[in-house]
């Protein structure tokens, strides 16, 4: 990404953020204190885990608890925010449970038409889980949502955002699972397997598309999209072996053309359907205070690129990757790292051989505050055969990137409310752009919450450029059923 000069606009914009972020870190300063730094034991490594290891569904005795791949760190359902917030004290109705969202966003400095109320819209979320005596479980949800400032507005919208984006209709989860004998369990369906353990930048995560049309507003285990898999896990001691098949090949949705986030006249270019199958590998074993994951896939390029002949298509070749992930937990301290190589990339036809890349990360989770959660990504993506037209042509013009991210959580009134801070930059120099983001969620009952935030775009690369006066407050109401 090229570099240009941050906007003197968005500085205002990075001041009043920053303040809540100061704000958010005193009163994590003022409870550090009446906790009487009790978290900064060694039990509070086991007892005070991630945000992502407390969200396993199943965890195992030792201090490794949670670090498996059926953990949030390493497999999470799709929507599992939404899922979570759905009340325990709800009674399903015949395995049903929902939600019901109302949400609002306003631009305060974009151009018209993405300008002041940029986003009224109603969404219904409902699950479904049915357990079998044998004890397999059956589960599926579903996701339905109306924008209505498309049509409240009388601005003109592209026709390509205004199909993406007014509405839609979505089939999330849709599996079974069970075991198939002491040692071998079975996942069959459209669901999510996460690789790795970084909440933000995604290294050796390739599995499953996400929904990017509105890049920033929400984590990525939100934005995960499920696609049909068959899954086996064989449980040999300490280690499980991992083969996946996957059965549906689709690719991230990213924003629509004429949209805020990009403002590109629609090229009317197709995507390329497949319909063949696509192989995976996972290896990890767990122990005493650390875990190991090794990968291997052959799958399709999530990226893609242009085929002009015979005519226009967004094609996606099959590529190589190859990966590993080691994380120890020590007292308080989680300490990651992720490593991947990928071979057989292709940016377009016109190019008469393929790249290879090297992405690594390294990581760090701090959680000896009481209730508050620290963490810092940083990662590197190197092309190891770089060729100028990847900067010429495709605006790829640095044989290494960077990014990095910096997370804050913390809970208050006895966990009712939850207090914020994301913020990722790009660039050897933090100069390449990149988003701040921080919001607030009450929880107002065991059935009600409200979620209210700011999100503001840094200039400083032709693609942050583009949407860096973007910037929106945010917020949303949910009845959970």
């Amino acid at each position: 990404m090229k570099n240009d000069e941050l906007g003197m606009r968005s500085g205002g914009r990075r001041y009043v953020i920053t303040f809540l972020s100061v704000l958010l870190s005193t009163g994590v300063y003022a409870e550090s204190i009446d906790a009487d730094l009790e978290g900064f034991d060694d039990s509070a490594g086991s007892a005070t885990m991630t945000s992502s290891v407390a969200s396993t569904e199943e965890q195992s005795n030792d201090d490794m608890a949670g670090f498996d791949d059926d953990s949030a760190g390493s497999e999470t359902e799709t929507l599992a925010t939404e899922e979570n917030n759905v009340s325990e004290s709800a009674q399903s109705l015949f395995g049903f449970t929902g939600k019901l969202t109302e949400q609002i966003a306003y631009s305060f400095n974009g151009t018209s038409p993405h300008d002041k109320f940029t986003s009224l819209k109603s969404s219904f979320f409902l699950d479904y889980e049915h357990k079998f005596d044998n004890g397999w479980r059956f589960k599926s949800n579903a996701k339905a949502y109306y924008d209505a400032i498309y049509d409240i507005r009388n601005n003109t919208y592209s026709r390509d955002e205004l199909d993406e984006q007014r509405s839609e209709i979505r089939l999330y989860d849709a599996y079974v699972e069970g075991s198939i004998s002491d040692n071998i369990d079975l996942k069959l369906g459209r669901q999510v397997v996460v690789w790795g353990r970084s909440d933000t930048i995604r290294i050796t995560d390739i599995l499953n598309p996400l929904d990017n049309r509105r890049p920033g507003i929400v984590d990525i285990e939100d934005l995960r999209l499920p696609v049909t898999i068959a899954k086996l896990d064989f449980f040999i001691g300490d280690w499980r072996i991992t083969p996946i098949a996957v059965l549906e090949q689709f690719f991230t949705i990213n924003p629509a053309f004429g949209s805020a986030f990009n403002p590109q006249i629609d090229p009317h270019i197709a995507e390329k359907n497949y319909h063949d199958v696509s192989y995976a590998l996972s290896i990890g074993g767990e122990f005493s205070g650390w875990d190991v994951n090794f990968y291997a896939a052959r799958v399709r390029d999530d990226m893609g690129y242009v085929q002009f002949l015979p005519q226009a298509k967004f094609v996606h070749e099959k590529v190589n990757m190859f990966g590993a992930a080691f994380n120890v937990l020590s007292g308080s301290w989680l300490f990651k790292t992720e490593l991947a190589y990928f071979n057989g990339l292709k940016y377009t036809s016109a190019q008469d051989r393929s790249f290879s890349r090297t992405d690594a990360l390294i990581g760090i989770e701090y959680n000896g505050i009481a209730d508050t959660m620290i963490s810092y990504d940083f990662s590197l993506r190197h092309f190891n055969n770089y060729d100028r037209r990847l900067g010429n042509e495709l605006f790829l013009p640095h044989k290494s990137t960077y990014q990095q991210a910096l997370r804050i959580t913390s809970d208050f009134m006895n966990a009712t409310l939850h207090a914020n801070y994301l913020i990722s930059l790009y660039g050897s120099k933090f100069d390449e752009g990149g988003f701040q983001r921080a919001w607030i969620k009450y929880n107002i009952s065991d059935d009600l919450d409200v979620n209210v935030g700011i999100i503001d775009y840094i200039g400083g690369s032709k693609l942050f450029n583009n949407i860096k006066n973007s910037d929106m407050i945010f917020a949303d109401i949910s009845y959970s059923f």
